[in-house]
């Protein structure tokens, strides 16, 4: 009798999009970090349209044009 395995894998992925309309797709899994961009305070890292900073585990950032709040909403929103 043989028996089958197999295995699901499931991958749930947040839509984000960067300050120039293009879509990036992150796995919630791998945010270790948000950073918000200041309020009247000029942005001297980044560009004008950034408003979130989303840092990932292998180090590398990705700007998106969503608030921080509204990433981490969408982040906890994937998580349950």
């Amino acid at each position: 009798m043989a028996l089958l395995f197999s295995s699901l894998i499931v991958l749930h992925l947040v839509v984000l999009h960067t300050v120039d309309g293009h879509e990036v797709s992150i796995n919630p899994a791998l945010v270790t970090s948000l950073h918000a961009a200041k309020k009247n305070q000029e942005n001297q890292l980044l560009v004008n349209d950034v408003r979130c900073v989303v840092g990932l585990a292998d180090g590398k950032f990705v700007s998106v044009a969503e608030s921080c709040d509204v990433v981490r909403k969408l982040l906890r929103e994937e998580n349950h």
